[in-house]
């Protein structure tokens, strides 16, 4: 008996089973719920719990968040990086750009000085183009684009924009060599345009300079005179600007002055040069008048 009683005492002391408590939390969160979303009766207390949980929640999230701002971080970094990288090589291609058209606009000024020589002197010039340059105290010398291919002749003068550059001194199939004034074997026929004085000038090979030989120290010139072809050679023309008097020395001890002069023309910038045609050439090539021709 004692034992059947025990047994019916636990029967009924079991209470309700774990599916049916959760089944009536639910429902009573479902009800609170809806007076709640009805009635805001639980807005107090939301508040209040989200103000207490929100240190925990930085406090969680904070791994987090440093990971990602890491993160982003660094993946800024080398975005920066590789933006500079394009914005460097961006400015180096405008620099090129730049000194192409600075060079382009250089040439385009020489061949307008040129355009405007040829067009100006009462002789007959050709231009070319310089393809290469030896500077050195033993030869001072170009190549210009140019030689039998287009009838030029040793001899021939070169000048520029400004003055006198030298003479073809070889000729080749299809270039030409040039011997600069201020190279050693260079010797030009000149006058003084101030007082009409003739002399002649010589090469020094090296600082781009040229000398008046044999003058005496009492001879009539001064720093500034400038320096002209003469004319007297049959192979440069009257009046063609040569060089400037920069310095003169007057040594009694010796029987000649020693006087510099700067050449006009400019030798270190060429990039396009005038060949002149010399004048026998010329006279030959004449057109014959039209009664001429007639007979």
């Amino acid at each position: 008996m004692i034992k059947s009683h025990q047994r019916s005492s636990k029967l009924f002391n079991k209470g309700p089973s774990l599916l049916s408590k959760l089944l009536l939390l639910t429902l009573i969160s479902i009800v609170f719920m809806g007076i709640d979303f009805r009635f805001h009766y639980l807005k107090n207390i939301r508040q209040a719990t989200n103000a207490f949980t929100k240190p925990f929640h930085a406090v969680l999230n904070l791994p987090s968040d440093i990971y990602n701002f890491t993160t982003q971080y660094f993946s800024n970094q080398s975005h920066l990086i590789q933006e500079n990288e394009v914005l460097k090589t961006n400015i180096d291609s405008l620099k090129a750009d730049l000194q192409r058209l600075d060079f382009i606009d250089q040439e385009n000024n020489q061949l307008k000085n040129l355009l405007e020589v040829k067009n100006t002197r009462k002789f007959k010039t050709e231009a070319v183009n310089i393809i290469y340059s030896r500077f050195d105290p033993f030869s001072q010398k170009i190549i210009i684009d140019g030689g039998q291919n287009r009838n030029f002749q040793a001899g021939q003068p070169v000048i520029d924009a400004l003055g006198l550059v030298g003479q073809i001194s070889n000729v080749y199939p299809e270039t030409s060599e040039v011997t600069l004034v201020i190279d050693k074997k260079m010797s030009v026929p000149i006058q003084i345009q101030r007082n009409g004085l003739r002399a002649i000038t010589n090469g020094n090979g090296q600082n781009e300079t040229i000398s008046l030989s044999y003058l005496p120290n009492s001879v009539d010139v001064i720093k500034g005179d400038i320096l002209k072809t003469s004319g007297i050679d049959s192979i440069y023309p009257e009046g063609i600007a040569v060089a400037e008097v920069i310095e003169i020395l007057n040594n009694p001890k010796l029987p000649f002055a020693k006087i510099i002069c700067k050449p006009i023309s400019a030798i270190r910038s060429h990039s396009h040069v005038l060949i002149v045609t010399p004048v026998n050439k010329i006279e030959n090539n004449l057109i014959p008048a039209k009664n001429d021709q007639k007979k």
